[in-house]
């Protein structure tokens, strides 16, 4: 066990050097000899000894300060004192600077192996931890995230590379607490910008994930998920959090630019590209809606089938650019007059179909009809063109003219068809009698 390690002995008597050598230098991989404080500390330097052995009478240096200074350097430097000197005042002086040993002279060999084996497995178990150590971190610090294993006072005994860059160049310097880590951004936990995952966590005694949003000195925002979980001793109680962090940023904005994608492509499917009204598939989801909501309540509800008079002609004499511009401007008027809850559809063609919803007699009817037929008595103008319109409209009511979508269509169109051979710019409502 001994024979890994190097001993420093600091003894100025003769004797006890080669009684020592002669008994102990076939259990080491090498002794240095110090016959004073100064020649000690120069070899300590230089040679960096595992295990120190030394006289409370030394010369050139006080023995407790010569530890001391060697503990500077190394703090977990095992020591041995081996001393004639047994007065409490000394004992005292070595417990304060945790000496490992007190053995006193004459010296004992198996005393004095024993405590030399019980302080080389106590190196070995620190070389171990030391080893386990940096090969974690090695591990840790090739994973992206920033990762922190924080202390119940909130101090970060461990992190890895990213938590480092995250934290700035002097996070070294310091043991930081958590939330410093944040401070190079807006939005520390401290600072009441955020809910803090560490107290969650210590309150419920479970694993948590919150979102937290950090601005960089850049302005450039950062969506952030926070992931903490407690770490427990063997008696469940809670000795520390193991926090990491993952930046879902290029997440949230690819997911965000679906989810504008999927409402883009979803508006185009349910509207009409030319007027960007509500198409014939969202207008019959609309007017679905407004059956079952009419057979749970009860109550009416119209649907207007609108279409142009004479639209061919002007297709054919200005063209159908011209045609297009009508249509579109046509679709605004009537746009204009319509309720919140109304829809204002486009067929197909120059069709358009209009749901009135919540209507409280046929009269009302009426008066929507009437002005929509007073849209068109101005003319539109278009690139120059004056160009005058009309239109002929029929009307069926819900639900004494159908209860589904095709009746309800079919019959509006029926009765627009006797506003044509009416004569036209005129409105009518189904009859039965039409549709024979």
């Amino acid at each position: 066990m001994l024979k890994n390690f190097t001993l420093l002995y600091v003894e100025n008597n003769e004797e006890a050097i080669h009684a020592f050598s002669n008994a102990f230098k076939k259990h080491f991989k090498g002794i240095f000899i110090a016959r004073n404080g100064e020649e000690a500390m120069d070899i300590f330097k230089i040679s960096h000894p595992d295990i120190v052995i030394t006289e409370i009478q030394i010369q050139k240096m006080d023995c407790f300060d010569m530890i001391e200074r060697m503990r500077e350097i190394d703090p977990n430097l095992p020591v041995i004192i081996n001393s004639v000197f047994s007065d409490t005042h000394l004992l005292l002086q070595s417990i304060a600077l945790h000496v490992d040993d007190y053995i006193l002279k004459p010296t004992n060999p198996n005393v004095m192996l024993k405590a030399l084996e019980k302080a080389a497995r106590v190196l070995n178990l620190e070389k171990s931890l030391a080893r386990s150590y940096m090969m974690m971190q090695t591990i840790i610090d090739e994973i992206p995230d920033p990762i922190m294993y924080i202390e119940l006072d909130f101090s970060v005994s461990m992190m890895n590379k990213a938590a480092k860059e995250l934290g700035g160049e002097d996070v070294d310097a310091i043991v930081p607490k958590c939330y410093k880590i944040s401070d190079k951004t807006s939005g520390a936990c401290a600072d009441g910008f955020h809910p803090c995952p560490i107290e969650h966590v210590s309150k419920t005694k479970k694993p948590s994930t919150l979102r937290h949003v950090h601005t960089d000195k850049k302005g450039k925002k950062h969506h952030i998920d926070v992931d903490a979980r407690p770490i427990f001793d063997a008696d469940g109680t809670v000795v520390a959090y193991l926090e990491i962090r993952h930046d879902i940023s290029n997440y949230h904005n690819i997911q965000n630019k679906l989810l504008h994608e999927t409402k883009k492509l979803t508006h185009i499917s349910m509207h009409d590209s030319l007027t960007h009204l509500p198409n014939r598939r969202l207008l019959d989801d609309r007017i679905n809606h407004a059956i079952d909501r009419k057979k749970r309540s009860g109550g009416e509800f119209a649907i207007f089938f609108i279409d142009l008079d004479h639209f061919k002609e002007v297709n054919d004499t200005l063209g159908h650019l011209i045609g297009d511009q009508l249509l579109i401007h046509v679709a605004k008027r009537i746009r204009k007059m319509t309720r919140k809850g109304d829809t204002i559809a486009r067929n197909g063609g120059d069709e358009f179909v209009l749901l009135i919803d919540d209507g409280i007699s046929q009269s009302h009817f009426t008066t929507v009809a009437e002005k929509i037929l007073k849209l068109f008595e101005a003319p539109f103008l278009i690139h120059g063109n004056e160009i005058r319109s009309a239109c002929s409209i029929g009307i069926s009511i819900f639900p004494q003219d159908g209860q589904t979508v095709e009746s309800l269509l079919h019959h509006a169109d029926v009765a627009m068809y006797t506003s044509k051979e009416a004569g036209r710019q005129q409105f009518a409502f189904f009859s039965p009698a039409a549709a024979v």
